[in-house]
């Protein structure tokens, strides 16, 4: 093509057929009209072109072709596109100041809520969700029942779990199901438990030793932020099973201020090559107080940790065997380590047989029955004599005076 001017009249014409949408002002105007075509904008006018230039020649000093309108494509291919034409679009209003709208079809989770009102509550994070707001939850059906989750229930928030209902921790992971801290509460009437299952065959995590099931904390510096648990018949609580190493603790009552009251229910350790988890441990100033229930699994209390066995029990050791109130029995392994405590504790419901033994603690002993103070036979004795005595002092004086 001719790049120097001017060009030789024998090929002039040829670069301005070819090339003429490429130079200039015109090309220029033709890009923004064709963006302005995608977002349905207004077509700019097309600029003027140069007065009496002749179609084809020399284009003049300031451009190398001659600027010419780009006619409006007609041809069917070209109608799909949208048309400047077309109605405006009526962009988006702004709600009225203190109302909070949704499109007619916004579905139901969309719902506006009072910008006032915590939204922090369930919080997910991949499987582990938490409850933080104070409210009181339920799981009483399948529905509201969570697999592969674990639940963090937190700043005095209830969880209630009452038949049909269970929580079940995801594989391979270290967290328990349920875990509660600071002032929060765990009402157990029925439904299931059950600690994370460890198997490194499988994908998920890398931890050998099964998952805890429960796990209630203090989480803060005073014992008014300890966490709380009431356990019912019908509950069953289950550490998880780890075939490569140890099983989970089924309920774990952590620092002071933390307390689990059990009427009943089953608290199993999960099974473990390398070991079985607990029934129950507590630890750094919690307290159990046993009151029912089947233990599958030893108990532990340590670091100032207490369990209390309300009955009547016998202790041989590590060994603890007795009836509770409610005339079920329990055969159970306590120990204590680093000033941990297991102290049975008698009620006036349940008669023991045999008396409490005087002999050291390593030997069999029961739980006292409680009893009121009585005069010995010695003292009976003593006030006989000194009644006596105060009658023939009396009957002497009579005859004196006499």
């Amino acid at each position: 093509g001719c790049h120097v001017h001017p060009c030789p009249p024998t090929s002039f014409t040829s670069p301005v057929k070819t090339n003429r949408f490429l130079h200039g002002p015109e090309r220029r105007q033709n890009v923004k009209n064709a963006i302005r075509l995608v977002f349905k904008l207004p077509v700019l006018p097309p600029a003027d072109p140069a007065k009496d230039a002749p179609e084809f020649g020399p284009p003049p000093a300031s451009s190398l072709v001659t600027p010419r309108p780009t006619p409006r494509p007609t041809d069917p291919f070209w109608l799909d596109t949208p048309q400047p034409t077309d109605p405006p679009v009526r962009p988006p209003q702004p709600a009225e100041e203190g109302v909070l709208t949704l499109p007619p079809a916004a579905p139901a989770w969309m719902a506006p809520v009072d910008p006032t009102v915590p939204t922090s509550s369930p919080v997910e994070f991949s499987d582990i969700t938490q409850y933080n707001d104070g409210a009181v939850y339920t799981i009483d059906s399948e529905g509201s029942s969570f697999t592969d989750e674990s639940l963090v229930i937190t700043r005095g928030t209830t969880l209630v779990l009452d038949a049909d209902g269970y929580v079940e921790a995801p594989l391979n992971t270290d967290w328990p199901a349920l875990r509660f801290s600071i002032s929060s509460k765990f009402v157990g009437n029925g439904g299931s438990v059950l600690g994370s299952y460890a198997d490194t065959s499988y994908v998920e995590g890398d931890y050998e030793n099964g998952g805890d099931a429960i796990h209630l904390n203090n989480g803060q510096s005073g014992s008014d932020t300890g966490s709380t648990g009431e356990f019912r018949a019908g509950i069953n609580v289950m550490g998880g099973n780890a075939p490569g190493g140890v099983g989970g603790d089924a309920l774990s009552v952590n620092g002071f201020g933390s307390e689990a009251s059990i009427f009943g229910g089953n608290f199993v350790g999960g099974t473990g090559l390398k070991g079985d988890g607990l029934s129950l441990n507590v630890l750094n100033g919690g307290i159990a107080h046993v009151r029912g229930g089947t233990f599958g699994g030893d108990m532990v209390a340590r670091s100032g940790g207490t369990i209390l066995l309300y009955g009547c029990f016998k202790q041989d050791g590590d060994v603890y065997r007795g009836i509770f109130q409610d005339e079920t029995e329990l055969v159970v392994t306590a120990r204590t380590t680093s000033g941990g405590d297991v102290i049975p504790v008698a009620i006036a419901e349940v008669e023991c047989e045999d008396a409490p033994s005087m002999e050291p603690t390593n030997y069999p002993t029961v739980s006292p029955r409680p009893t009121v103070p009585r005069p010995s036979d010695s003292c009976r004795h003593g006030a006989t004599v000194a009644i006596h005595l105060l009658v023939g002092i009396h009957l002497m004086l009579c005859l004196l005076k006499s």
